[in-house]
């Protein structure tokens, strides 16, 4: 018997091999020239046995003898990973030497993936913070209603649409794929997918790089809070110290005055909130807008916001997606009070942005009164993680640093600028040559690397 199995084992194809050829690959829709190929994979919706929901998969096969797989979600949220993937393959023109790269359209979003929720996927508003318990109160029926709407098509996959969810779907293409290994590359929000599959499958890690993202894994939320908008109050810093002395003073006043009477611009008037978050977006976007901004500040003195619209028709702050993930994966506020303790303590530690940045406004604010729990919560990584690698701009560094600092021997890129996603988004160069190789031979770049 052992000199069959033996035999056996001489003659049978490697285990990847039998599991690729299971799949049945196909050029996917509009590649044009891009040798981008697809497969349908179905995985269970909830728990192993429950009904099965189609997963779209692409591969941009290895250009020479492969060793591996990686796999990557470029963040959004949202669904189009592929069409992403098929727009910029010559970021992994190194990597596909030797692995394929992966990537696949996550569940319920629009996308090549089935069934795909039907939902409003356009930009929501950001509500203002209520004054009270009655105005929490109707902000949160709000919020039920417009989750109820979008769960009604599928109430069984809107309640699996957690980061938690995503990480097993993705560890059932690396099964199906028969890699042994996961090679897991998480930008933007595909850093959170990135930390939930390192938390549920840490002994199946071999590398894990993320770029831009939050931290996802802590034991205190409202710390993280904290240090999230002193990061914010950093960056607004460089705008303030290059305007020059009085700044500050003159930004601080305006949000005040702001607060107790919102500044007319044009059809709309912004609270103090609003101009913060306004103002945020419009710094991050780099110094080139910084003398426009410091204009707008002077208008708005003067009774005249407009400077401060948010582009495209909705002068408002807000973000698209409508918060289907986000809901399940971040902690939501108990009560007004709740919000009330936030924002104080936000605006205490960071007087210039105070609690004007996504995750301290737009997600506490959209997601209470959800109608499904969170299912994902921040949690810390296993220390048992290999080095991971992670890598950020002059927002985006310091909580991806705090992510990967988690797990000994991680290392960290730095990039001394604005902007947002190195690896992807940007095209960074030089980070690009250091996550090749990184997932291709587990060689990390020096200490406090810079790019």
């Amino acid at each position: 018997m052992l000199k069959i199995l033996l035999a056996l084992a001489l003659v049978a194809p490697p285990a990847a091999d039998v599991a690729s050829r299971q799949l049945n690959w196909q050029p996917c829709p509009d590649a044009g020239s891009v040798p981008l190929q697809c497969t349908d994979l179905n995985v269970p919706l909830a728990e192993p046995g429950s009904r099965v929901i189609t997963l779209k998969v692409a591969r941009l096969p290895a250009t020479g003898p492969k060793r591996g797989t990686v796999m990557i979600n470029f963040g959004g949220p949202q669904g189009n990973q592929i069409a992403i993937m098929r727009s910029r393959p010559q970021i992994f023109d190194t990597i596909r030497r030797s692995m394929d790269v992966v990537t696949w359209d996550p569940r319920g979003y629009p996308g090549l993936s089935s069934p795909v929720l039907d939902c409003d996927w356009g930009k929501l508003r950001t509500p203002p913070f209520p004054a009270d318990q009655a105005e929490l109160d109707r902000l949160a029926a709000a919020n039920r209603a417009r989750g109820d709407q979008c769960r009604a098509s599928d109430p069984e996959l809107f309640d699996h649409m957690d980061s938690a969810s995503d990480a097993r779907d993705a560890d059932a293409i690396r099964q199906a794929l028969g890699e042994d290994m996961m090679n897991f590359i998480g930008t933007s929000y595909g850093g959170i997918i990135a930390q939930a599959y390192a938390r549920q499958f840490p002994e199946r890690v071999r590398t894990i790089y993320i770029d831009g993202t939050a931290n996802h894994g802590v034991r205190s939320w409202s710390r993280e809070l904290e240090t999230i908008a002193r990061d914010f109050d950093r960056y607004l810093e460089r705008f303030l110290d290059w305007a020059g002395p009085g700044t500050e003073q003159r930004w601080q006043a305006l949000v005040a005055r702001a607060d107790v009477a919102p500044i007319p611009a044009g059809a709309a008037r912004y609270d103090g909130t609003q101009l913060r978050a306004l103002g945020m977006m419009k710094v991050t976007r780099g110094p080139e807008g910084w003398p426009a901004l410091l204009n707008a500040i002077g208008a708005a003195e003067a009774g005249d916001a407009s400077g401060f619209a948010a582009s495209g028709s909705d002068p408002y702050p807000g973000f698209v997606g409508g918060g289907v993930k986000e809901c399940l994966d971040y902690p939501r506020p108990r009560d007004h009070a709740d919000i009330a303790r936030s924002v104080a303590r936000l605006d205490r530690v960071a007087p210039n942005i105070g609690a004007a940045f996504p995750l301290g406004w737009h997600l506490p604010t959209t997601c209470v009164g959800w109608p499904a729990p969170v299912t994902n919560p921040p949690a810390p990584l296993p220390a048992t993680l290999p080095p991971m690698l992670g890598a950020g701009t002059w927002l985006e560094f310091s909580p991806t640093a705090r992510a990967v600092a988690a797990v000994p021997g991680s290392r960290t890129i730095y990039h001394d600028g604005p902007g947002h996603n190195l690896f992807a988004a940007m095209a960074n160069p030089c980070v690009i040559d250091h996550v090749s190789r990184y997932v291709t031979d587990r060689v990390l770049p020096p200490r406090n690397a810079r790019c």
